[in-house]
């Protein structure tokens, strides 16, 4: 760690040498690490208390199959803090014009109303494809996938605020991507968009005529509750996170029953055992006249067996994007 003074306030500030953006948690301004100001940043507002957090979690969790019936009134908060998430949000417009060959069929040899025969051969293919992207990018130190992909509602930015920051007792993470790492990152994500769609169309491109630029780039905070919660008064604890800003449940820990571990491991036995059943009729074991159909039963019963255990045993769940 290092210690920089910031350019507004004078106040120290304690950095990491990768930091490529820091906050002065005195009086909220933002600069790169050589003291130039940066003024392009944003937060998401916080609309939901701690309460109305914990509260949301439990309304989600009470519709997740195999946890108990009455989990709304055995759930017990048992810590939540804030941290504030750094995002890159940039908006991309891109433009490839190409050329190139691709593949089509010429059928030939025809007997009666059909043909006998078929040759492939390479014609030239050109066009132009364009698309506009919202890419979103997190900036900071190493998280969990959920809060490192999600995709957070930049639209409802505003310039961020400390003192809202401060009033929620909240952790800052500085950018570990600097402004322009990121537009190079999002130039790349939206050129590699175009291309997958040119290779639906175009087997080879033989040249290519690219545009791409930044419309609107933000730096912003999205500020997300980290929440840690025991059922039941038993000792083991939950991990869940909840978007401050908007109620979203980015990830919780699922308290699953005991039965409902146990009847999910004896339906995924009663399936694996009729794959088994379907193994020895295809194997010509037992019934070798049935042979499909105990292929059939094989392939169906071990996929239905497996997919009981990842169901019945995942140990986290997220709530859809709306």
């Amino acid at each position: 760690m290092t210690t920089l003074k910031c350019t507004q306030c004078s106040g120290a500030i304690e950095a990491s040498p990768d930091d490529a953006i820091v906050t002065c948690g005195f009086c909220g301004t933002s600069f790169l690490p050589d003291g130039q100001a940066f003024k392009n940043h944003f937060a998401l507002k916080v609309n939901y208390t701690e309460t109305e957090a914990f509260d949301t979690l439990k309304a989600y969790l009470v519709k997740v199959p195999g946890v108990a019936e009455d989990l709304a009134n055995q759930i017990s908060l048992k810590g939540m803090t804030m941290t504030y998430y750094p995002y890159w949000v940039f908006t991309v417009q891109g433009a490839v014009s190409y050329q190139g060959r691709d593949q089509k069929a010429r059928f030939h040899s025809p007997r009666g109303n059909k043909y006998t025969g078929i040759s492939w051969e390479w014609v030239g293919e050109a066009g132009q494809q364009e698309q506009t992207r919202q890419i979103r990018l997190y900036a900071g130190p190493p998280v969990r996938d959920e809060i490192r992909d999600y995709a957070i509602a930049a639209r409802t930015r505003r310039y961020f605020n400390l003192q809202e920051a401060k009033e929620h007792t909240a952790n800052i993470l500085f950018s570990k991507l600097s402004e322009q790492a990121a537009a190079d990152q999002a130039v790349a994500a939206t050129r590699g968009m175009i291309y997958n769609r040119i290779s639906r169309e175009t087997a080879k491109v033989e040249n290519a005529s690219e545009n791409f630029k930044v419309t609107d780039h933000a730096y912003i905070h999205a500020p997300i509750y980290s929440v840690q919660f025991t059922v039941g008064g038993g000792g083991k604890v939950y991990e869940a996170a909840i978007d401050a800003s908007n109620g979203r449940v980015l990830f919780t820990k699922i308290p699953r029953t005991t039965s409902f571990k146990i009847g999910t491991t004896v339906t995924a036995v009663v399936w694996f055992a009729l794959a088994a059943l379907g193994a020895l009729i295809a194997l010509g074991m037992i019934l070798a006249q049935y042979f499909y159909a105990g292929v059939g039963l094989a392939v169906i019963g071990a996929v239905l067996g497996i997919l009981t255990l990842l169901f019945g045993f995942r140990r986290v769940t997220a709530e859809a994007e709306g």
